[in-house]
C-alpha cells in the first residue's frame, strides 16, 4: 500500500480503502496477507522501503504473489511496471493490480506473504 503525502499518510483514509480492497480480494480467494505500507513515498520509481522488502520476499519464493488495489500505487510508470511483470514472470512469482484487472496470478498461488492472517505492518514506502 502507498499513499503520496504526509497528509494522505496522517489521515489514514487513503490506505483504509485501500486495505480493504486488498483484504476482499485475499478472502475472496482464500489468501493471507501481509500489509506493508510505503506512506509519504511517491511512485516514480521502485526506490520504496516497503517494496524493495516485498520484491526480495519474492524474489527469495518467500512469498507468491504482490498484490495491489491500484496500479497507480506500485507505479506511474508503464515501462517500470511493464518490466516489473517481466521480472515476475521471469523469476516465477505473480503480480495482481485491482483496479485495473491486471494479474499474472494463477488462482491457486498465496499471496504475499503467505502467513495466516493479516497482519499490518508500520513499513514506509
Amino acid at each position: 500500500m502507498r499513499v503520496s503525502t504526509a497528509e494522505q499518510a496522517d489521515s489514514g483514509a487513503g490506505l483504509e480503502a485501500q486495505r480493504a480492497a486488498l483484504q476482499a480480494e485475499a478472502d475472496r480467494r482464500g489468501w493471507g496477507l501481509e500489509y506493508l505500507v510505503d506512506a509519504g513515498c511517491s511512485a516514480e520509481d521502485f526506490n520504496r522501503p516497503a517494496l524493495i522488502g516485498a520484491l526480495g520476499q519474492l524474489n527469495a519464493r518467500a512469498a507468491d504473489v504482490l498484490l495491489v488495489a491500484k496500479l497507480d500505487r506500485l507505479s506511474r510508470s508503464v515501462h517500470d511496471f511493464s518490466g516489473l511483470v517481466k521480472e515476475a514472470t521471469r523469476r516465477g512469482w505473480s503480480v495482481v493490480c485491482l483496479d485495473v484487472g491486471v494479474g499474472t496470478s494463477p488462482p491457486t498461488a498465496s499471496s504475499w506473504p503467505p502467513s495466516p492472517q493479516a497482519s499490518p505492518s508500520s513499513s514506509a514506502s
